[in-house]
């Protein structure tokens, strides 16, 4: 039987004979996406818990409550009387952040003299703390404009110093390229969804490889090169098939940025997928069963994703984090993707998919070698006359 022949075997155990393989094949990556992406729907963390506490108790002070209230990112859910209560509320989990506003703040910003806001935050879930700081900054500075822009035109006749106390001197702005509104939905959902893809591949061809341990007799006078090639071939062209499946229910459900060209998602996708596929193929070589394989993939799976700096920058790990995050394929993958979809273009697309290439190549001559090992194996252990 040649690889012709095996490549129409195997695509007729991934549809019809075994259709669970085309589940985790097809199904993993857009189970996710669809999970994730309603989970992060709205783009932006909203209505955090906010406990107040003004000890000013003045029209102005109020007045800044009030941009609080008017913001989207808070929920003013209680006011306390002093700073350790707001503290204890906080402390209870009544609120994730508090404002505090003390006594004089009106008098001294009238008098020109600086007073300071305390904000307080729960820094136990770090994507509320970042949304809080961020959101309290932009409305204190917003309302310290305001208030000095009017307290300048109400007391134009002072010195300029105690003018300029009463100004902000320095404009802040903010721009963020790719993704200005900071969405969850853009920045995580991607990266999850192709870590599920991958785990989809690597079900998919264990059970394929393992399930020529069991009937060994069948492929026996095949050689492994075609073996592997047959049996491999379907499941890189359907893997490449998913991907782009994933990507367009991605773009037009969820309304992810799709900036990226076609030639550059094909080449980085069929780099990665010829890597992924080599890959799981290699540990399904080695196991003895498919569970073992299976506990062996999703072990695998967590530390993949979570070193792939995907969500912690690979700039900021320390060495030995770096050198085994090289060794993964999702390290050359997610964030070269993520960066063609938003931004349309990434720097190191072709280096990436030479070192995928390279990985894959690797891999797959790994795993000619182990399957080799191991078929023979099982096929003098059953009596069946094999390929010399």
């Amino acid at each position: 039987m040649n690889w012709r022949q095996i490549c129409k075997r195997e695509i007729g155990q991934l549809f019809i004979t075994d259709r669970r393989r085309a589940v985790f094949l097809f199904g993993a990556s857009l189970a996710y996406l669809i999970l994730f992406s309603l989970l992060y729907s709205t783009h932006t963390i909203k209505a955090v818990p906010l406990i107040v506490c003004d000890e000013d108790q003045t029209q102005f002070s109020r007045t800044l409550i009030q941009a609080f209230d008017d913001s989207e990112r808070f929920q003013i859910v209680d006011y306390a009387s002093t700073q350790t209560e707001m503290e204890q509320a906080l402390q209870e989990k009544e609120g994730y952040a508090a404002v505090h506003i003390p006594r004089k703040f009106a008098q001294d910003a009238k008098a020109g003299r600086s007073s300071t806001v305390l904000l307080m935050a729960d820094g136990a879930n770090i994507l509320i703390a970042n949304t809080v700081t961020t959101a309290a900054q932009e409305i204190i500075a917003a309302f310290s404009q305001e208030t000095g822009t009017r307290l300048t035109e109400t007391n134009a006749g002072q010195m300029p110093a105690m003018a300029e106390n009463k100004t902000a001197p320095v404009e802040f702005r903010l721009r963020v390229l790719n993704n200005p509104t900071q969405s969850y939905l853009y920045f995580f959902v991607l990266g999850l969804s192709m870590a599920a893809f991958q785990q989809g591949i690597f079900l998919a061809i264990g059970a394929s490889i393992q399930n020529e341990y069991r009937h060994s007799e069948e492929l026996s006078q095949a050689h492994p090169l075609s073996i592997l090639t047959g049996k491999l071939l379907p499941y890189w062209i359907s893997a490449t098939l998913t991907f782009f499946l994933t990507i367009l229910a991605a773009i037009y459900f969820f309304s992810i940025p799709g900036r990226a060209s076609l030639p550059s998602l094909l080449l980085l996708s069929s780099t990665f997928n010829f890597a992924a596929v080599s890959l799981g193929a290699f540990l399904a070589s080695l196991c003895q069963s498919e569970l073992t394989f299976t506990r062996l993939s999703i072990a695998y799976t967590v530390p993949a994703f979570v070193l792939s700096g995907y969500t912690w920058p690979l700039d900021a790990m320390d060495r030995a984090g770096r050198l085994i995050s090289y060794t993964f394929p999702l390290s050359y993958f997610s964030n070269t993707l993520r960066e063609l979809l938003l931004a349309g273009y990434s720097p190191v697309l072709y280096q990436n998919s030479v070192i995928l290439l390279l990985i894959g190549t690797g891999l797959f001559s790994m795993t000619i070698m182990c399957f080799s090992h191991k078929i023979k194996a099982v096929h003098n252990k059953a009596g069946v006359p094999h390929q010399p």
